[in-house]
């Protein structure tokens, strides 16, 4: 009997102990396993971060970079306006007949060398007498113009916005007019698109308020203000009238394929300058094969004869 009860006791004790084995290595597994799924997720989550798409450059900060990488550093000229930062091109003048200063503004979300008209124009002025500056634009203004139901509501916030836009151009301009002082000469400006049309307005409030400089001279390419659908004509018509008011020289070139809204307005701009009896104004249209692409010589011809038949 004790031998009998010996056994049992023994097998009892080996059962205990195995049980206690196997729950230790249960607990072991559970604890390797665990370790192991937290070392994965970081790893996925690490992978993750890893993937994550950048967000996209602006186009403004695309056309810098561009400038400064591409071209040489001593045609590069950062200006300071405010708290906001520029670069400008600066071509100086390669003949014996010093002319004076063109400024060269491209559109919104256009490059200070587009091929459309400005880098042609940068290249070749400096060859005719005149030293070239040309102006990397800002952005278009975000959330214009606007989508509001009410044409009262977009009207509101589409003055807002372009009125922020102007102050922010304004003090661009007269600060590349004071730079163009330091060379001899007149100083013209040529603008595209948005651009010189928004000088008309920028130097109309200008002679208002009797505070900023002129140029000599401003040559529009292909101008027009962009707005609402249903604001277009109206914004487009005061563009018209402060035009034909101005006290300065306009050349106004568009193209036979252009903008619409451009091709629409231009017969109007035409009428009004000549009901106000605007001196020193000319209004051609140039014949192109590619929609928006100034052609080379007859842009310059335009030009150059304009500016000759007004004494320059």
């Amino acid at each position: 009997m004790q031998a009998q009860f010996k056994l049992i006791l023994t097998v009892i004790l080996l059962t205990c102990i195995n049980v206690t084995v196997i729950a230790q290595e249960d607990k072991q597994k559970e604890t390797h396993a665990t370790v192991e799924n937290k070392t994965n997720s970081k790893k996925g989550n690490d992978n993750k971060k890893s993937l994550a798409i950048p967000l996209p450059v602006s186009i403004e900060q695309q056309h810098k970079e561009d400038l400064t990488h591409y071209l040489p550093t001593n045609r590069v000229e950062p200006i300071l306006v405010g708290p906001d930062d520029y670069l400008t091109l600066v071509n100086e003048n390669t003949s014996v007949n010093n002319k004076g200063v063109a400024i060269l503004l491209a559109d919104w979300q256009q490059g200070a060398i587009n091929p459309k008209a400005i880098n042609f124009l940068r290249t070749v002025l400096p060859k005719q007498g005149w030293t070239t500056i040309s102006i990397q634009p800002a952005n278009k203004p975000n959330n214009f113009p606007s989508r509001a139901l009410k044409i009262d509501e977009q009207k509101k916030a589409n003055k807002t916005i372009i009125d922020d836009y102007k102050n922010k151009l304004s003090g661009l301009i007269n600060a590349v007019l004071t730079k163009s002082k330091e060379y001899p000469g007149i100083v013209i400006i040529i603008a595209q698109g948005n651009h010189g049309a928004m000088l008309v307005d920028i130097f109309d409030s200008q002679s208002t308020n009797q505070n900023g400089t002129t140029p000599n001279a401003l040559i529009l390419l292909s101008s027009y203000l962009l707005n609402s659908n249903e604001l277009i004509d109206e914004t487009n018509t005061a563009f018209a009238k402060k035009l034909a008011n101005s006290e300065y020289p306009i050349l106004d070139l568009y193209l036979q394929y252009d903008n619409p809204i451009v091709l629409d307005k231009a017969a109007q701009r035409l009428a009004i300058a000549k009901q106000e009896l605007k001196s020193y104004y000319r209004q051609r249209q140039i014949n192109n094969t590619a929609s928006g692409y100034y052609p080379k010589q007859e842009l310059l011809i335009q030009i150059s004869s304009w500016l000759k038949s007004i004494g320059w």
